[in-house]
């Protein structure tokens, strides 16, 4: 014992410490990684407002330059040049406005500079003007850099009147992108804009440098980076000419296939989750520390008194009615306290166990009662059914027999009359026999689970409520699935079934529905097998409907129901056959005519 007490207490020492130190640690590597979670957020959030930025701006410089084709669509000549001379002097970004004819002879051009170009001149050998003829819709060309102007400029090309009108453009506007953004975030930040043919439109270290002609579409961090990642992510890239690590969001600017690459100096970030963790460290070290002295304490001190209490309670699983002893010495209270709960425990255990005990039986003969209660319920049922299907097979058998006794007293009696009407008697004789097998098999009740064919059982119960169909006029429409077997208990789903059909024959009946309608349907789906019947009675109040399947609810009078049968069916399906049961208000449409009503729907395990 001694040395098991000694194992125990160097396992309690190892469990207070892996217990304490292992969740900080936890706790602690969680924490980074949410602090390098959160920063990796504010930076793609911060990358992605500033692309949101420049895109705004290139959105609005796009509108102003359709704006302004439109105003050049003047057919006045005069006002047409107030307009051009108007652009050229209140709009920065408009340097040149060029009108050519489809030849490629320049009919108009104003500049604010002097320009090598004049009335007259022949633009038909520029590379771009095959791209003017073959455009259907006005474009922006390339950039290109201005030899004359000494900087990057872009063309709005449109077509008016069977003229084409070039608009170049002062991409400085560009620099502008980045005014509004905070300077504090801009001090390790690089923007860049790229064409689709991989040049620099504008970078802030580069400076604008579009005599740059190496593309951008060539480079370590496009090939290798970009192009195998998404927009709108935080990209990882180092490098390997600079020694640095960097953050890279980028997005296409589909309208005018750009490209916006925001890239940002990652190095402060390192610095920052290297710091908390070098302080979290500290902290480990110091509650390890203090781990280790309080577990030694804490060890010795409550090892006895458990060890009493571990007794009991093997004590109390092997025998739950042996006496235990309380008697534990600790300076601790509480465990005095835990051992007399215990005992209180135990004794209240007993207790709930013989009133369980007692309950259990109590729930099982009240089960029983109400079975049989619904059970007689449906016999009765039964009987009625009976007596309807049998008054016209009597009928026709009486008649038959009165016939030929009255042929026979009047001589009368021919042998083709006598044989019709003993055939008769006999068919209907027949039917009754059958109507009898019908019923014995219900009442019998036999409870033995076996694969049955559904669709037979669906016409056994026909054949049982045969007269209370042809009674009420009821119309029967079956849709029936081929071939559907179920391994179960053939009466009861029979009882269900005829539980359900009342239940609908009632309500039709009590709501005086005209043409009284129950269909039946069966399908597989999943491996399940679905029972659907439903009628046209107008459905069930909302507020009524979750109560339906509980014992003694009924909506009849008590000498009409007795609110056993639905949930007697509940209990036979959930309980007895693993399988479920739904109930539902519907609207549906049958002959082109819309019906409502209620379906239940019995589902199945499905026997292959």
């Amino acid at each position: 014992m001694k040395q098991q007490t000694k194992i125990f207490k160097n396992d309690l020492y190892k469990k207070f410490l892996l217990f304490s130190i292992v969740p900080l640690l936890l706790v602690s590597i969680i924490f980074i990684l949410l602090i390098i979670k959160e920063r990796h957020d504010l930076i793609l959030s911060s990358h992605i407002n500033i692309i949101k930025n420049i895109k705004y701006n290139l959105n609005i410089f796009n509108k102003s330059i359709e704006d302004i084709s439109n105003l050049l669509k003047e057919d006045d000549r005069d006002k047409k040049d107030e307009i051009i001379s108007d652009l050229l002097k209140y709009k920065d970004l408009i340097n040149t406005i060029i009108i050519i004819d489809k030849n490629g002879i320049i009919k108009n051009i104003s500049s604010k500079m002097h320009s090598s170009m004049f009335i007259g001149y022949d633009y038909s050998n520029k590379p771009i003007f095959q791209k003017i003829l073959s455009a259907k819709k006005a474009f922006l060309s390339d950039v290109y850099f201005s030899t004359l102007e000494k900087k990057p400029l872009i063309s709005y090309i449109f077509e008016y009147n069977n003229q084409i009108y070039i608009m170049e453009l002062d991409l400085n506007f560009i620099n502008s992108l980045v005014t509004n953004l905070n300077p504090t975030d801009m001090s390790s930040i690089d923007i860049s804009i790229i064409d689709k043919n991989g040049l620099y439109i504008m970078d802030t270290i580069r400076k604008n440098n579009v005599k740059d002609k190496n593309s951008f579409f060539t480079t370590d961090l496009y090939k290798n980076y970009i192009a195998n990642s998404l927009q709108d992510t935080l990209i990882e890239y180092f490098n390997p000419k600079t020694n640095e690590n960097n953050y890279i969001t980028y997005q296409r600017l589909q309208s005018l296939s750009w490209l916006i690459v925001v890239k940002e100096k990652n190095d402060s970030i390192n610095s920052y989750v290297l710091n908390v963790s070098i302080f979290l460290l500290f902290i480990i070290m110091v509650i390890a520390l203090i781990s280790i002295i309080s577990a030694k304490r804490i060890s010795f001190t409550i090892v006895t008194p458990i060890e009493q209490l571990i007794f009991n309670i093997n004590k109390f699983a092997k025998d739950n009615s042996s006496k235990l002893d309380n008697n534990i010495h600790s300076n601790y209270k509480i465990f005095k306290e835990l051992i007399n709960d215990f005992n209180i425990m135990h004794k209240s255990i007993i207790e709930n166990e013989n009133s369980l005990k007692q309950q259990i039986i109590e729930n099982q003969e009240k089960d029983k009662l109400l079975y049989e209660q619904a059970k007689l319920v449906s016999m009765g049922e039964m009987i009625g059914n009976i007596a309807h299907q049998w008054r016209q097979p009597l009928s026709v058998i009486s008649t038959a027999a009165t016939g030929m006794l009255l042929s026979k007293e009047h001589g009368i009696l021919r042998d083709d009359f006598f044989e019709e009407s003993c055939k008769s008697i006999n068919q209907n004789a027949q039917y009754l026999s059958q109507t009898i097998d019908d019923f014995k098999n219900f009442i019998k009740g036999d409870r033995t689970k076996k694969v049955f064919n559904l669709n037979d059982n669906i016409n056994s119960f026909l054949a049982l409520v045969t007269g209370t169909i042809k009674d009420y006029n009821i119309n029967i429409i079956l849709n029936l699935e081929e071939d559907i077997n179920i391994d179960g208990y053939e009466n009861e789903l029979t009882q269900c079934l005829i539980n359900i059909f009342n239940n609908a024959k009632d309500a039709l009946k009590e709501k005086n529905i005209e043409n009284k309608h129950i269909f039946i349907s069966t399908n597989t789906m999943n491996n399940k097998v679905i029972i659907s019947i439903k009628d046209n009675a107008g459905g069930i109040p909302k507020d009524i409907l979750p109560k339906i399947f509980e014992p003694y609810f009924t909506t009849k009078h008590k000498s009409k129901g007795t609110g056993l049968g639905l949930h007697m069916t509940y209990k036979l399906i959930v309980e007895g056959t693993n399988g479920t049961i739904e109930v539902d208000n519907i609207e549906f449409e049958y002959n082109n005519k819309e019906y409502a009503g209620v379906e239940f729907r019995i589902i199945l395990p499905h026997n292959k």
